[in-house]
């Protein structure tokens, strides 16, 4: 086997999207990350750069809802305090684009056994996808009414629970690290004509510092994270499953958010060709937030909904070099997902 090649290219495929949950308060936090399943030869080397652009709008308080306190255009602008949300259960108010730089390097240690190290770059802004995205939801008849009580291009950051604020920001920030993520993957069996293939990923979020000042906190916990997760795929015909299931611990200070979620992703890999690719995939996965009271307002129960995103897109990949193009689309309205992310990512291998 020639260093750098997926083993078991049959059943393995070219593999999902790697893309991760993008939502801007799950940021600082490990979150599972679809992959290939196949591991690379002993010896090979892949480097991947994808860069991603998420834009995210959520109002726990909209006008458009029965709820009280209200925020609408003019509270924004004179800036928003705790008061601005109820005094029970949590709030949000996000309206926040994303760009994330990430850089994927994968070693294969042995022909079953591959070493992985995530890392990323956030910045966060107003961006200028808002009249793109509002236009095509009018186009489809699926327009989200709180948008129209927003002001364009701006960028707020505001989550509150019980009467505290969590997060609390207007200022932009650039280029932002997260903290690295260590992988192994550890093939247990290419499959055959009847069986899948199978893999175990393990995760460990490694924290750069323990106490993250602002605005670094907005994309690192300053603690360490692990999960696991197992990668299934079978080939039939032209097209391979995916089915990939994971299980994260966070460690999250005070009692504010989940401290385990669960992963799960199913793919369809339609093979045009050995080394062309389209890719439907659907992820879902528990919320961040903790789930409400019996009692509790309804923007609570959405929040602490699970969420699912549809994720579609292209992607080649050749004897040395390969390329992504896809978006990511919020597909149960929760208020906890982001609204679309459009990515694409450049990789080599040798």
């Amino acid at each position: 086997m020639a260093p750098g090649v997926a083993r078991a290219a049959d059943n393995s495929g070219l593999g999902p999207f790697s893309v991760r949950n993008q939502f801007p308060l799950s940021l600082p936090y490990l979150s599972f990350l679809p992959e290939v399943p196949g591991t690379l030869g002993a010896g090979g080397v892949r480097a991947a750069y994808q860069y991603a652009i998420a834009n995210t709008f959520i109002n726990t308080q909209s006008p458009e809802r029965s709820t009280s306190p209200v925020i609408d255009e003019a509270t924004v602008a004179g800036g928003l305090t705790a008061a601005n949300f109820a005094a029970q259960g949590y709030g949000a108010y996000l309206d926040v684009e994303t760009v994330r730089h990430q850089l994927l390097l994968r070693y294969g240690l042995l022909d079953s056994v591959e070493l992985g190290l995530d890392l990323a770059w956030v910045t966060f802004g107003g961006g200028g996808l808002d009249s793109m995205i509002e236009s095509v939801e009018m186009s489809v008849g699926g327009f989200n009414e709180d948008r129209s009580h927003a002001a364009q291009d701006r960028f707020d950051m505001y989550l509150a629970r019980d009467g505290r604020l969590l997060v609390d920001t207007s200022e932009p920030a650039t280029a932002l690290p997260q903290d690295p993520v260590l992988n192994l993957k550890w093939n247990w069996g290419e499959g055959g004509e009847l069986l899948p293939l199978v893999t175990l990923k393990l995760s460990y979020k490694v924290p750069l510092e323990s106490d993250p000042s602002r605005p670094r906190n907005l994309v690192s916990s300053g603690r360490a994270d692990y999960g696991y997760a197992l990668l299934a795929a079978k080939q039939i015909g032209s097209v391979v499953a995916h089915l990939q299931i994971g299980h994260n611990h966070l460690d999250v200070a005070g009692n504010d958010y989940n401290t385990d979620l669960e992963f799960k992703l199913f793919a369809l890999e339609f093979r045009a060709a050995e080394h062309h690719s389209w890719l439907l995939q659907i992820m879902s996965q528990s919320s961040l937030f903790r789930s409400a009271a019996f009692n509790a307002r309804p923007g609570d129960f959405l929040l602490s909904r699970p969420t699912d995103a549809l994720t579609a897109g292209y992607r080649f990949q050749g004897s040395s070099v390969g390329f992504d193009l896809g978006f990511v689309e919020d597909l149960n309205q929760n208020q906890n997902e982001t609204d679309i992310i459009l990515f694409t990512e450049l990789s080599w291998q040798w």
